[in-house]
Order: C-alpha cells, then structure tokens, then sequence
C-alpha cells in the first residue's frame, strides 16, 4: 500500500499532546514527539469545564521543535493556535513540518483571572500527516 491510498487512517498519524487534566495558572509541557516521516500536522487544543469560579480563562497552546527530542528546544514558527478564552472550546493550527527539526513537543499555558483554586480542563492533541510511507498502526 502507498501513501496515496485512498484509506484516510493509514495516512495520519494520531499522537497525545498533554493529557486531559483539571490544570491551575501555568505551563506544562507534553513529551517528545518524533515526527520523523510526516511532512506536515494539525495541532488541536481544547478546554473543558472550569472550577473554582474563575472570572476569566485562558488556554494558549503552541509546538516547540528538537533535534534530540530532550535539548534545545525552540518555537516552531507558525505553530500555535489562537488562545482559547472559553470553557468547553476547540482551536486548531495546521502546521508544516518539511524543514522542523525531528521531535515537537506541545506547550500549553494556562491563566485563571479570581476565583478560589481555580481550574480549567484542558488537553492538546497532534494529528501528524503527509506520511512519506505508511505508518504502522
């Protein structure tokens, strides 16, 4: 089978970003990925229900690039949704990968305006395509 073919699912390649969590105000940052093979992808983020009662939320989520997937790690440009400010919202980029560096990782920073211990859910996915051959499942 080539990678023309017309199955969609042989032609991505699904990877976790941060897992679904309930997060307070800050950063966290999701493993290596290696997207060796894969020309291009689509980076999601999304929120779930907020805690605490915040006033206002904010989910800004971005890809950074390696060459060993543990050092050196820099934004990839053109690679960071626009932040969502809502719970229960979706944003998307869709990001080339032909001159990245081996391994992205997804960065994701969270800001929670008042309320008591906020929280708000949130997670990050990367859906990885324009496979050079066809991954393996």
């Amino acid at each position: 089978m080539n990678a023309n073919s017309t199955d969609a699912g042989v032609l991505v390649g699904i990877r976790s970003g941060t897992v679904p969590a309930a997060v307070g105000a800050g950063t966290r940052n999701s493993a290596a990925i290696d997207r060796m093979g894969f020309d291009s992808c689509v980076l999601t983020a999304s929120t779930g229900a907020a805690s605490g009662t915040p006033t206002a939320v904010s989910l800004a989520a971005k890809l950074q690039e390696s060459a060993d997937g543990q050092t050196g790690w820099t934004d990839l440009p053109g690679a960071a949704v626009d932040p969502l400010t809502a719970p229960n919202a979706v944003a998307r980029v869709n990001v080339r990968l032909s001159t990245a560096r081996r391994y992205v990782r997804v960065v994701e920073t969270v800001a929670l305006t008042g309320g008591t211990a906020p929280t708000l859910g949130a997670s990050s996915l990367i859906v990885l395509c324009g496979p050079d051959e066809i991954p393996a499942p």
